[in-house]
């Protein structure tokens, strides 16, 4: 039987991080035959790729937009950058567990797209995900604050021995399915509520499991070294494998803690820590706008902040909350509104909340507090909040992969709407475009594994990540003279150049630079992989 696809002559970017090399790679079914020199084999399609890097399909490890794959199932934002495989649940936030509350909320939310949201568990998620067939492949943790919330609310509480028996047994449930770890947001509601004992006893079952524990820490700023500590205090506890998620230090008073945050985590991983990192390669953040606000006017959930927010008394303590928080000027046109998710402000989006107000006569802080009611707490925003040079420093880091830190987009249709943040639409090709053609911050050989054999190895993605035999035929092929970013935090909804062609298990989703309508991701479970 005779090969379905033969690449030739390529250079051979594997995801080890070892010299490129010519060579040829055969692919028969969904699975990688050969990678080599190949003789006169007979094929059903060969792809003359001489000039062109052949690399194993970029992997995401930290993704978000769980109902994205609802909205965009071709997901050619991902495709165009490369990549062929995301990892969703990140920053305490999964698409499961959902209790009956939490399931009415996020139906009623999700009808305004078109969507109905009929499931509960990480099964029934992915029996959906698969039902509608998607462009890329998807794996997920299971997110705290789902299972927190599912179990108790959002309470600032510790939980009950029961209510803490619950959880566990959610987190075992996710598991089982298939989930390939937990993820926490500790800098987010419900996750902020949650101590060491609680987190420690959840991470202890994903140790035991050989699963990855991802967390959004509880400071990335002032308290950026405390927060480290207590994120890495559950790894030396538990022995849980850890992923610190987007690292990075905020605000420029703390850009001069990044060298001693870096001997920090280097010292760490030499005594034996099992511990990485991710981040993309921008030096703005991307968050809810609600997150701005203090965590007690978060306790309850959506519909109780909205209600502090109209309610005079309280008001008046988150202005003087943000006031304190947002000192200056320039603070507040550090922030920018991404997405004002009501048409009312559609026309803010773009620009910051000191333009914004300034042309209202009102202070920013109450116009951030009146964008909020207006959008029902569902307004989002672009932060800059970093510096290039420990971007750099950052990426120099060996141990540390790339994720977006975005949703899976298009630039039409409903995932196009606003000003997101470009990391939706160009961070693999920023990486190699900018920060290995360009800069050189990183050899050709290295930025791919930082995308593909490093975040396999991270998740435990025994057959993806490597180009070798046997191993499932995501491979992305692309000119690296050529390759490059066009989204901007002005026009974000552009997409990348220089990728050729993509395959997913086996089938050209991407074929001489074009979508070939071709969908043929899965949903991926641990231990199956």
């Amino acid at each position: 039987m005779g090969l379905d696809l033969v690449l030739r002559g390529g250079m051979i970017v594997d995801g080890r991080g070892g010299t490129p090399f010519i060579g040829d790679v055969a692919v028969r079914g969904e699975r990688i035959e050969t990678v080599g020199p190949l003789g006169a084999v007979p094929a059903a399609q060969w792809l003359d790729v001489r000039g062109l890097a052949v690399a194993p399909g970029f992997i995401d490890i930290h993704a978000h937009g769980d109902l994205y794959p609802l909205l965009c199932p071709e997901a050619p934002a991902r495709l165009h950058d490369g990549v062929t495989t995301e990892v969703i649940g990140n920053c305490g936030e999964s698409p499961f567990p959902q209790s009956p509350a939490m399931l009415a909320e996020r139906a009623e939310s999700a009808r305004r797209h078109g969507i109905a949201i009929d499931w509960d568990t990480l099964d029934a998620y992915a029996a959906r995900h698969d039902a509608i067939g998607c462009g890329i492949n998807r794996a997920t943790l299971v997110g705290h604050g789902n299972v927190r919330q599912a179990v108790m609310g959002e309470e600032d509480r510790t939980p009950s021995s029961e209510e803490l028996a619950a959880m566990c047994r959610e987190v075992e449930k996710a598991l089982d399915a298939g989930a390939f770890g937990i993820s926490t947001g500790l800098y987010y509601t419900p996750g902020m509520f949650a101590r060491a004992d609680e987190i420690d006893a959840l991470c202890a079952i994903v140790a035991r499991r050989g699963g990855l524990y991802a967390s959004h820490i509880r400071s990335e700023g002032d308290a950026i070294e405390e927060a480290i500590e207590e994120f890495t205090g559950v790894g030396r506890r538990t022995g849980v494998r850890l992923q610190l998620s987007h690292v990075k230090v905020s605000g420029r008073m703390n850009w001069a803690k990044a060298d001693r945050v870096i001997e920090r985590l280097q010292a760490l991983r030499a005594s034996g820590l099992d511990l990485a990192c991710d981040r993309y390669p921008y030096i703005a953040s991307s968050t809810s706008l609600s997150s701005q606000l203090p965590g007690w006017s978060r306790e309850g959930g959506r519909a109780q902040m909205l209600e502090r927010i109209s309610a005079p008394g309280t008001r008046a303590r988150l202005v003087e909350a943000l006031v304190a928080n947002f000192p200056s000027d320039e603070a507040w046109a550090a922030l920018r509104i991404a997405d004002a998710a009501c048409d009312r402000w559609r026309a803010a989006e773009g620009r910051s909340l000191l333009e914004i107000a300034a042309g209202s006569g009102r202070r920013p802080a109450e116009m951030l507090l009146d964008l909020l009611s207006a959008s029902e707490g569902r307004a989002s925003i672009v932060h800059f909040t970093m510096c290039e040079e420990n971007l750099v420093k950052w990426l120099r880091l060996p141990f540390v992969a790339i994720g977006s830190d975005s949703s899976s987009r298009a630039i039409d249709g409903p995932t196009s709407v606003g000003k997101p943040h470009p990391r939706s639409y160009g961070t693999c090709a920023r990486v190699l475009g900018r920060y290995v053609r360009e800069k050189g911050v990183l050899s050709l050989a290295e930025g791919v594994r930082r995308l593909t054999g490093l975040p396999a190895s991270r998740l435990g993605l025994r057959r993806r990540g490597l180009l070798r035999p046997g191993a499932f035929a995501d491979i992305t092929v692309f000119d690296p003279a050529q390759i490059a970013d066009r989204a901007t935090y002005e026009v974000p909804q552009q997409y990348s150049v220089g990728v050729r062609h993509v395959l997913v298990n086996g089938a050209l989703a991407v074929k001489d630079g074009e979508l070939t309508g071709t969908r043929n991701g899965r949903f991926l479970r641990k231990g199956d992989e």
